[in-house]
């Protein structure tokens, strides 16, 4: 019997080509988008989870008195939680940046390698790394031990074994390798590589040290709450309440905030409780997916319940037969579900299309059945085509297996009402969804031109960022760095700062200046006396950097127009401000400058105070050296800076970028979102557009007697469009008016985590709204001419 039953479907398909063909390809490129985003939604997701004992893995950081969050961390906490709370098994302390290239060597060989942090000896009794090779209980006992990945091994020491060889970091000290780790089966918000002692660890072993991260590892599964209550008191005791000079219980009761919180580590790249997060484009990614989704199964409702009247007397004679209502109607559902796998099989091979492109786009690697979540994404493919199965063929096949056989019998096909309203609420529906996408494609294009011409303050054009790896290079012997590359025809100016605008993972922490007494959360630069010419960023007031003792020492400060609004400065120049804890050294406002975008246009423009120098108790290095070109030939001047560089940092490769380049990389993530709604706007319209022409041509194509009297009886062209078309533009018209209101809304959500954002206009609707009514009015014509135009004698011959 279900040979039979496969075998008819097979054969009613073949009869309908034309449908079966639309309805299977619009629900193919639903489930392709769907299957996309499924798969990049369970990547995201798996962060974090490669190991069962990362349950137990928290970060700590650290919230203000101004309810200023601050992820880095004192040295000295790491050890005062491990020694103090009874939930905690172990606690360890890393350095912060790990995107940071430094360069490794091992004899001849030098490479620049991402992935580096320095940590102390607990780090692996935190993180459970597998270690392959060489030490596994204490890999970091040694103070000059460290533990490197098979990666780096193979690149540094081919097939030798590494272990007890020595590796010379920043070519100025020696570690020696205990152990090889593997690397985590699954992605991490920590792309550790390399893990080593640091040789100033004991130095900058003190609270005023913030370089660090620090996690700590709970004795059994708690929740993070329960950890964030006992770290929070712990370090409030020791820490604070000689300053408040109250109980923990009575501080949190007078609305104090300040202390610590905590990240499961398994939160921290989706939902981090401070923070950019990644998951809102996952979300509008799988919304937009799902309503693509949700629009071929629509299309292919639709198409099934209007080309249903051709099965009518099938149906009739089946149940004249016997056959009962259950009978056809889980005939029917078989039908459907056939053609869905065979739509599931199409959207696996244009899967396979899709995916390369999908990774490059978002630089990740996704596959269909990876080995970590196989058994999870089959179950959901599974769940998937089971609702898209419903969803598309439930009402259909409930409507054909109840048509009436004595009218059936007797030549009355007619739907009734009800099939009709259905037909027409799915079109609603389809347009609605079509035209949500085409609202969604012009207001993200509007926000991102508006990003791209935004005017960020500064000039980024034809200035190279050098990255250099020395800290003597950036500090001691700047001067002369500067010099020469002064010295090289092209070079107009070189600075240096620790903040560099376009900067993915810029410095957004903030100190307590102080000034006329009280305390002022701002962002402390620095930088070098040609900083702001480089940068060709405006001076409003006073004056900016000189060679003078004062500017070079730390002892004159520059402040941007938030800062000095903030400050309540209307003028630079008789007024001071101190460092945290550095009365002693205060530093006079020389200069406002105009505010600059650094941090890309999601937030806004950070108060900041600019300095040169170390010499007022705050020590600040990093960031790069900035250089600017003069125009004409850019690539021999570049080559010159390469050829100097090998004599700036023998053996290390120079690495610079342009800054402009480096800027509108902070937009990447916004081009491929437009790139993707734009791909999934046109895909929907698509699908609308083949399910309109499908059914008009369907409907159209029973009233041929009656267009061919109206033609005789002098109706031209456009008559028939008005009669044929007005019942489709008028369901289309009601679809745009109903998305108006609801794409508003998103596009508002959307728009507010903008600092920097377009307003929102009836005109970006209307476009919109007249895009998708001019594409359904084409789609339309085509049918109503091409009937039109057929011959009136062998139509009602036929008929």
């Amino acid at each position: 019997m279900l040979k039979n039953y496969i075998k008819f479907t097979f054969r009613t398909l073949w009869k309908n080509k034309g449908y079966a063909a639309i309805n299977i390809l619009g629900l193919s490129i639903g489930l392709t988008s769907f299957l996309v985003i499924l798969l990049y939604l369970n990547y995201e997701l798996s962060y974090d989870r490669w190991d069962p004992e990362l349950e137990k893995v928290f970060k700590v950081s650290i919230r203000d008195a101004d309810d200023d969050i601050s992820p880095n961390t004192q040295a000295p906490l790491a050890a005062l939680l491990r020694d103090n709370a009874s939930q905690i098994e172990s606690a360890t302390k890393i350095s912060t940046d790990v995107t940071f290239e430094i360069p490794l060597s091992v004899e001849d060989k030098v490479i620049s390698q991402s992935g580096t942090i320095s940590a102390d000896s607990l780090f692996f009794q935190v993180f459970p790394y597998k270690i392959i090779d060489g030490d596994p209980l204490t890999p970091l006992h040694k103070p000059n031990a460290m533990v490197i990945s098979a990666a780096i091994a193979t690149k540094l020491f081919g097939q030798e074994n590494p272990i007890g060889k020595t590796i010379k970091v920043f070519n100025s000290f020696e570690r020696e390798v205990t152990a090889v780790m593997e690397p985590p089966q699954g992605p991490t918000h920590l792309n550790i590589q390399m893990v080593y002692r640091s040789p100033y660890e004991t130095d900058n072993y003190h609270w005023g040290n913030w370089s660090y991260y620090t996690y700590v590892k709970t004795k059994s599964l708690i929740s993070g709450e329960e950890v964030e209550s006992a770290i929070d008191r712990i370090y409030y005791t020791d820490r604070l309440m000689k300053d408040k000079n109250m109980t923990y219980e009575a501080f949190h009761k007078s609305g104090g905030q300040e202390g610590l919180f905590v990240d499961a580590v398994h939160d921290i790249h989706n939902f981090p409780k401070y923070g950019n997060s990644n998951i809102a484009h996952i979300s509008i990614l799988l919304v937009l997916a799902i309503l693509l989704l949700f629009a071929g199964a629509v299309n292919f409702s639709n198409l099934s319940i209007a080309s249903s009247l051709k099965r009518a007397k099938e149906v009739g004679v089946k149940k004249v037969l016997g056959s009962s209502q259950a009978r056809l109607f889980w005939q029917f559902m078989g039908e459907i579900a056939i053609q869905c796998l065979i739509s599931l099989g199409i959207a696996i091979l244009l899967l396979h299309i899709a995916l390369p492109y999908f990774n490059r786009e978002f630089q990740i690697s996704l596959r269909l059945f990876d080995a970590q979540f196989s058994w999870d994404i089959v179950t959901q493919v599974i769940l998937c085509l089971i609702v898209v199965t419903l969803l598309s063929g439930l009402y259909p096949a409930v409507f054909l297996s109840r048509y009436n056989t004595t009218k059936v019998l007797k030549g009355d096909y007619s739907s009734g009402k009800k099939g009709g309203t259905l037909r027409n609420g799915l079109i609603v529906i389809q347009f609605a969804v079509a035209a949500f996408f085409i609202i969604g494609i012009v207001i993200v294009d509007r926000q991102l031109h508006y990003m791209q011409r935004f005017d960020k303050g500064f000039s980024g054009e034809q200035v190279l960022r050098i990255q250099a790896l020395m800290m003597k290079t950036r500090e001691d012997n700047f001067e002369q760095v500067k010099n020469s590359l002064l010295s090289i025809p092209g070079v107009q100016t070189v600075a240096k700062t620790t903040k560099v605008p376009g900067d993915q993972f810029s410095d957004t922490s903030t100190m307590n200046f102080k000034y006329r007494g009280e305390l002022h959360r701002l962002g402390s630069v620095k930088v070098s006396k040609d900083y702001f010419e480089t940068l060709d960023i405006k001076l409003i007031d006073g004056r900016l950097f000189t060679d003078s003792y004062n500017d070079q020492h730390t002892r004159s400060a520059i402040i941007n127009e938030t800062a000095a609004m903030k400050l309540g400065l209307q003028h630079a120049g008789g007024t001071y401000i101190t460092y945290p804890n550095c009365d002693s050294i205060p530093m006079e406002v020389v200069g406002i400058v105009k505010d600059f975008n650094v941090l890309g246009l999601e937030q806004q423009i950070q108060p900041a105070v600019f300095t040169i120098g170390n010499d007022a108790c705050i020590f600040q290095s990093g960031g790069a050296i900035l250089v600017k070109l003069e125009g004409g030939d850019i690539g021999k001047q570049v080559t010159a800076i390469e050829q100097l560089w090998k004599s700036v940092e023998p053996g290390f490769g120079i690495r610079f970028s342009f800054l402009d380049e480096n800027f509108q990389q902070l937009f990447s993530s916004h081009i491929r979102l437009q790139r993707i709604v734009a791909f999934f706007g046109f895909t929907a319209i698509a699908i609308a557009v083949m399910g309109l022409f499908a059914l008009t041509a369907f409907l159209i194509g029973r009233r041929t007697k009656e267009i061919s009297i109206r033609k005789i009886l002098g109706a031209n062209a456009a008559d028939l469009g008005l009669l044929l078309g007005k019942d489709f533009m008028r369901l289309i018209t009601v679809a745009v008016v109903v998305t108006i209101p609801l794409g508003w809304w998103a596009a508002d959500v959307w728009l507010q985590s903008f600092a920097y954002r377009i307003s929102l206009s009836g005109w970006l609707f209307a476009v919109a709204a007249g895009s998708v009514l001019i594409v359904a009015a084409c789609t339309i014509c085509i049918n109503i001419l091409r009937v039109s135009r057929t011959n009136i004698a062998e139509n009602l011959r036929a008929e």
